[in-house]
C-alpha cells in the first residue's frame, strides 16, 4: 500500500520521494495498492537507510531453505 510505504519513511511523502529520487507529486499520482515493482523500489531505499522493508505481494509464493 502507498500508505505503507510513506508510513516506512516516517509518515512524509516528501521523505519517501527523496528516498526514491523523485518528486512528492509522483508519489502523490501512485495507485494506493502499489504495483511490485514500485514495492521493490520501496524496499530498495529501505534497505539503502536501514529500514526494515516491510511491503510485498502477499500473493507470491515463498520459497523455503532446505
Amino acid at each position: 500500500k502507498k500508505s505503507d510505504a510513506i508510513s516506512l519513511f516516517g509518515g512524509s511523502p516528501s521523505k519517501l520521494a527523496a528516498a526514491l529520487g523523485i518528486t512528492r507529486q509522483a508519489v502523490h499520482q501512485w495507485p494506493d495498492d502499489l504495483p511490485q515493482d514500485q514495492a521493490d523500489r520501496v524496499n530498495g531505499a529501505a534497505v539503502r537507510y536501514g529500514l526494515s522493508p516491510v511491503l510485498g505481494d502477499s500473493t507470491r509464493p515463498t520459497t523455503k531453505a532446505a
